[in-house]
């Protein structure tokens, strides 16, 4: 029976998998990674016929169990994306599960992505080198603007003196209606009219860290006190009401954009108090499907910087104020 030892030689092997290597059962990942012949293989892995309960189901739902965290691991400690991918599903003999070990591009390719996409993610250490070595907040919020500018109507970064902690805000309508049917006056065409959903983000950047390195961890004291200066937004003393729009009784979603890593009381906070996060795995998500084209040059080995670079700076040029006549 696989011991702890055969355990760790499963997981390195996982580890090392290639982004592109194609799908296989976990038990069979197990025999190549341990060098096992059928016999061996047959003493160690259950098959289809094994109950829930049989030893050799349980050792291979401990080593499923120890994939799964050495994942987490990666993205969590790491702030990287792990190669390789555990899939898990009901067998047809009864839903006792059945696990597959894949290249993260397979399993992208079985979930319908296409190639130039898949290319792209070829690319995320490169990207997370790329992101692990901003030193510039101003950088990252122009970062978080351009990509939220992919996905809602209004979007800008705001300049730093005076902005409450909100780096950058975005609308996205709600509940429209045609005019014809609630407006007071009708003009030459339809108009739409509703309400407005607000993003308000705030970033924090890693500044002292190194490229490719691993991030420090936020403090959470800096979390909650974000999360006052996003509140403060929906008071009277809110900077953002008549630039942004914001009422007191708007929709928020609220946005923390960070290269930092966050602990799991920091990442618990944020999802009981409904705070979306981006931080470095997420950014390397949303710049492989928004970046333009010219970033990633077909074959390339690596992302064009001086493209990245002017794509993100585009973000800078209408960047908000609060207060009229503000510098």
């Amino acid at each position: 029976m696989a011991s702890l030892v055969d355990d760790e030689r499963v997981v390195d092997a996982f580890v090392a998998l290639p982004i592109d290597s194609g799908s296989q059962l976990l038990t069979d990942f197990i025999a190549v990674s341990l060098n096992l012949n059928a016999s061996q293989k047959a003493e160690i892995c259950p098959d289809a016929d094994s109950p829930a309960d049989d030893t050799k189901r349980v050792v291979l739902d401990r080593i499923a169990a120890s994939l799964d965290a050495r994942r987490l691991k990666v993205l969590k400690e790491e702030a990287k994306i792990s190669n390789a991918v555990l899939t898990t599903k009901p067998d047809a003999a009864g839903g006792k599960p059945e696990y597959s070990v894949m290249g993260l591009l397979e399993f992208l390719r079985n979930s319908g992505a296409q190639d130039a996409f898949l290319q792209r993610v070829r690319l995320a250490d490169t990207i997370r080198t790329y992101l692990t070595g901003i030193g510039d907040g101003l950088k990252l919020e122009a970062i978080a603007a351009i990509l939220l500018k992919q996905q809602y109507e209004s979007c800008r970064a705001t300049r730093r003196s005076f902005d409450q902690g909100v780096d950058c805000f975005a609308t996205q309508p709600i509940l429209e209606l045609e005019s014809w049917c609630c407006a007071p006056d009708m003009i030459a065409t339809v108009q739409k009219t509703g309400e407005k959903l607000h993003i308000i983000a705030s970033c924090k950047a890693n500044e002292g860290n190194i490229a490719g390195g691993i991030p420090s961890t936020i403090s959470p004291a800096h979390t909650r006190e974000l999360i006052g200066a996003w509140l403060i937004q929906r008071s009277d003393s809110g900077m953002w009401q008549k630039a942004a729009g914001i009422k007191l009784l708007s929709p928020m979603q609220l946005l923390l954009v960070t290269t930092y890593r966050l602990s799991d009381d920091t990442m618990q906070l944020c999802r009981n108090l409904g705070v979306a996060v981006w931080s470095i795995t997420e950014l390397i998500y949303l710049i492989c499907r928004s970046a333009p084209s010219d970033v990633f040059a077909p074959g390339a080995t690596t992302i064009n910087i001086d493209r990245m670079e002017a794509w993100i700076a585009s973000a800078d040029a209408d960047r908000a104020v609060a207060i009229e006549g503000q510098l």
